[in-house]
């Protein structure tokens, strides 16, 4: 028997005494249908995504190749190159390109405290920055002039005494050498009265025409002016040689003159210990020590003569071999309106560690060069009077003048 149910399909039912069939209504069969078309998309999404994956490149290989077009090219990923450094204008592909600074003719010079100066500060300083100073001039005073001025002034005092002191001892030991030789004249004249009576009292003795006492006398009269001569004689080479300089007393005072003058010139010495002077001509290009300060390694002022302008570059050692003397150089830097020129003057004798760096990561840090000068011309020279130390980019010509 089947029943018809509304909104239901019914399955035949069996009979009621052998039990009864599951029923199933069509909102249950429509719902398990549901679930089992999801399943069956989720698998095939599955399987598609699978065989895509692996069949995807043969796909593509084969499409490119129906299109004739490279595979390789065509799926390679492009990768912007970076622009390459555009040369210099007129410059060659075998010129020599250095990393190096623009320098003054002869370098620069720190100029720091004399010898002697100890932890002197500096207490008047008589230059400014971009003033020229010459050779000898000075250019700060430190705080230690005051002591050193006494002591050069008791220096020259002590000077002064003992040329006076000298001038004294001569005019002495001249008058005494004087009154010395009129004694010795004396004496001798005594001598002679005293050995002439001598013999006239022993010519009476003789004739028993005197006495013993005036014989006596008269021998003790002669002795007496016999030693006076001699002390005399004793005086005049004491002071002899006061004329020439060299008697004793005047050489004695003459010394302590030249010592006198030692002392004065050690004074003058010390006294140059409180100034600091230029030790050549040139541009005050830096100041590093102002008034109160103490001068450190940098020293007080940094001098050059920018007069003349050169660049030193330093040339990698596998590429010195084609730099000559003579060669165009030219130089660039971001801080100039327009490249500078020069020509190489001077190739450096010593391989040496790099000491200008580029910006470059990948830069060698440690890359072995050649020191070479380039002397820039006289208006390149002018224009890089103001950029001492500038880094440049300079190429040197391989064909020199």
């Amino acid at each position: 028997m089947i029943e018809v149910v509304k909104n239901s399909v019914a399955l035949p039912l069996e009979d009621p005494g052998k039990g009864h069939a599951p029923v199933f209504s069509s909102h249950g069969r429509e719902h398990g249908s549901w679930w089992r078309g999801l399943l069956l998309a989720g698998s095939l999404l599955g399987v598609g995504m699978i065989a895509g994956i692996y069949l995807q490149p043969l796909v593509m290989r084969m499409v490119l190749e129906l299109a004739g077009l490279d595979p390789v090219q065509s799926s390679a990923v492009t990768v912007p190159q970076q622009e390459e450094s555009q040369p210099m204008p007129g410059a060659a592909a075998s010129d020599v390109v250095a990393l190096g600074r623009l320098v003054p003719n002869g370098g620069t010079l720190a100029v720091t405290l004399p010898n002697g100066a100890g932890d002197a500060r500096i207490a008047r300083l008589m230059v400014s920055e971009g003033e020229r100073v010459e050779a000898g001039q000075t250019i700060a005073e430190l705080d230690n002039m005051p002591a050193l001025l006494a002591a050069r002034a008791s220096a020259g005092s002590n000077l002064a005494a003992q040329q006076a002191a000298l001038e004294q001892v001569r005019a002495s030991t001249l008058a005494s050498l004087a009154e010395a030789r009129a004694n010795h004249a004396a004496a001798e004249a005594t001598l002679t009265l005293a050995n002439q009576e001598l013999e006239r009292q022993g010519k009476l003795a003789a004739g028993n025409s005197t006495t013993q006492v005036l014989f006596d006398q008269a021998r003790a009269n002669a002795v007496k002016a016999r030693a006076e001569l001699g002390r005399t004689a004793a005086l005049v080479e004491r002071y002899g040689g006061a004329e020439t300089g060299n008697q004793s007393d005047i050489l004695l005072a003459a010394r302590n003159l030249d010592l006198a003058r030692a002392n004065l010139a050690r004074a003058d010495e010390d006294l140059a210990a409180a100034r600091v002077v230029a030790p050549r001509a040139g541009i005050v290009l830096e100041i590093h020590t102002r008034v109160g300060g103490k001068p450190s390694a940098a020293g007080v002022v940094t001098i050059g003569d920018i007069a003349q302008m050169t660049a030193e570059l330093e040339v990698y050692q596998a590429d010195i071999k084609q730099v000559a003397l003579g060669q165009i150089t030219s130089m660039t830097a971001q801080a100039l309106p327009a490249p500078l020129t020069g020509k190489v003057t001077r190739i450096g004798q010593i391989v040496g560690r790099q000491s200008v760096m580029s910006t470059e990561p990948a830069a060698n840090a440690d890359a072995r060069v050649v020191r070479v000068t380039v002397t820039l011309d006289a208006d390149s020279s002018a224009r890089a009077g103001s950029y001492t130390n500038l880094e440049v980019i300079g190429r040197i010509g391989t064909k020199t003048e």
